[in-house]
């Protein structure tokens, strides 16, 4: 099993639990740094204990899954993360950023880091993560996909793009522009994953609100339909609000809808 080495967090001493409802708050301090006032800081749900899979679910997965080429592709998003297959080891795992850092993402066999270098190198990551850049500069045992190959990095290999791009783009245009769908990590690691496996099962990527998930979205469910349209047997947990809509036309007609 190849099991993430965690960097040590290093803590912020202006965050710390509300004396009042317990959840992570900032304090925010004026200059020559006395408190002015506190936010609240909304990154507590990922540090958390997240339940595993149900096992009759698991027992469930792997009856369906064996003999079968398998990837798990796993985001961040709190509502599945944690029900990857992480103890099943003949499964892969892809994880992505920051998430070497919560306790749910036990195990991985390949990673993307794909943000430019000045983001991926910052003290503070998204979600108050500390430590990102000391982690990817550690041997892990596995490939971590990025825009380039960089020296201090042992781990990093380019992210062939241009063998993505000739892959699935060549006969698609926008008037005389080519075209190159790719508007989140899950679309390059789908166009991967869609190439080496017979079996992608998604946990993490929701995709379910804000302007940044948006375009994401209708790029993510693009490449489930292409993934389909090879062949690849895909598999969402029971609530994922990809591929979510009601069935047009049919959608409400009682005992003649089906099922």
């Amino acid at each position: 099993m190849t099991v993430l080495t965690n960097v040590p967090l290093r803590g912020e001493k202006d965050i710390q639990p509300c004396p009042t409802c317990g959840f992570p708050v900032r304090i925010v301090r004026r200059d020559g740094g006395y408190a002015d006032h506190y936010e609240h800081v909304d990154f507590g749900h990922l540090e958390e204990k997240l339940p595993p899979q149900d096992p009759v679910v698991a027992e469930r997965l792997r009856r369906i899954r064996a003999g079968k080429r398998t990837i798990a592709l796993v985001g961040m998003g709190p509502t599945s993360c944690s029900l990857a297959p992480y103890d099943d080891l003949d499964v892969d795992i892809w994880g992505l950023n920051e998430m070497h850092s919560f306790p749910w993402m036990k195990r991985a066999t390949g990673w993307f880091q794909l943000h430019p270098r000045n983001s991926f190198e910052r003290e503070v990551a998204v979600r108050e993560v500390r430590g990102h850049f000391e982690w990817l500069k550690q041997r892990n045992g596995f490939p971590i996909y990025m825009q380039f190959q960089y020296s201090d990095i042992p781990n990093s290999v380019e992210y062939p793009l241009i063998d993505m791009q000739n892959e699935y783009f060549s006969k698609v245009r926008k008037g005389d522009e080519k075209v190159k769908y790719f508007t989140s990590t899950f679309a390059y690691m789908m166009a991967m994953a869609i190439l080496e496996y017979e079996r992608i099962e998604v946990y993490g990527f929701e995709m379910a609100g804000g302007d940044e998930f948006v375009p994401q979205r209708a790029c993510a469910e693009y490449w489930l339909g292409i993934a389909t349209g090879r062949n690849k047997e895909i598999y969402l947990h029971d609530n994922s609000q990809l591929l979510f809509g009601p069935l047009y036309g049919y959608h409400g007609q009682g005992p003649k809808n089906i099922n």
